[in-house]
């Protein structure tokens, strides 16, 4: 909601950063004037096809290139689901450790006439949906990092 206006329609300096970010072989492909004056789902819809297009054309190039070398196919989807799996690990220990944070400071609320289970139970679940988020905002961010081309080192 951040990438919003108030008329609905999206920040595109803010979005052009975050497709910067998120996705970096994406950016040659749009412009601002290509989501200047859409609203937030025609934005997600151009995005989604965009993003959608340029990964079915990574996995062909790659598939392509494996079989040229005499490798099996399917590399990217072998590292898709091992980037998922550390992202998913990741963010599990550190909910784990964030859960038994919460369970020592959840004991203090009961001086402020709060029912620490109730706290407990409502902060938890705010923190679990906040772990399935962070995992797939890891888990996208990783899988296009590692698809991004390797920086050129430049002599002088």
């Amino acid at each position: 909601k951040a990438q919003v206006n108030e008329d609905g329609t999206v920040k595109v300096d803010t979005v052009m950063e975050k497709i910067g970010q998120f996705f970096p072989s994406v950016i040659p492909l749009i412009s601002a004037e290509d989501i200047a004056g859409s609203k937030e789902e025609e934005v997600i819809t151009f995005l989604n096809v965009a993003v959608e297009e340029i990964f079915k054309a990574k996995v062909k190039e790659l598939d392509e290139k494996a079989k040229l070398d005499g490798r099996p196919t399917g590399s990217l989807a072998r590292s898709a689901n091992y980037i998922t799996l550390i992202s998913m690990d990741n963010a599990w220990s550190d909910h784990l450790q964030n859960m038994e944070n919460l369970k020592e400071n959840v004991f203090l609320r009961k001086y402020q006439d709060l029912n620490p289970a109730d706290e407990y139970k409502s902060e938890s679940f705010a923190m679990f949906e906040g772990l399935l988020d962070k995992m797939r905002l890891n888990t996208i961010f990783s899988l296009w990092q590692s698809l991004a081309p390797a920086p050129v080192a430049q002599t002088a």
